[in-house]
């Protein structure tokens, strides 16, 4: 079951270029609002890493149709080894980038 999710109010800083695209494309009737762009560029950015981790969008699709109706086991799709690796490299590279 879905438990709602409550918006936070953010700030985002954006680079004078990609701010003017998501304004244009606002105003091409694209999205209804900034909020609503940057949402969407969000969720393209989570499904295409989705993607990556497990194996390509073909594979995900299957996945993700299997887990709506309930007949499968994440474990099959997914080596967690994969998954950990990637997290601790991200982390890693977060890390030296702050200078930790």
């Amino acid at each position: 079951m879905n438990k709602p999710v409550q918006p936070k109010s953010v700030t985002v800083t954006l680079r004078p270029e990609d701010a003017f695209d998501l304004g244009e494309r606002v105003a091409r009737g694209e999205f209804s609002s900034i909020d609503e762009a940057l949402a969407a560029e969000l969720a393209e950015l989570n499904y295409r890493r989705a993607a990556e981790l497990m194996g390509g969008g073909d594979r995900l699709e299957r996945f993700l149709n299997e887990l709506e109706a309930e007949t499968v086991d994440p474990k099959d799709y997914l080596d967690a080894n994969v998954v950990f690796e990637d997290l601790l490299a991200d982390l890693e590279a977060r890390a030296e980038a702050a200078g930790e």
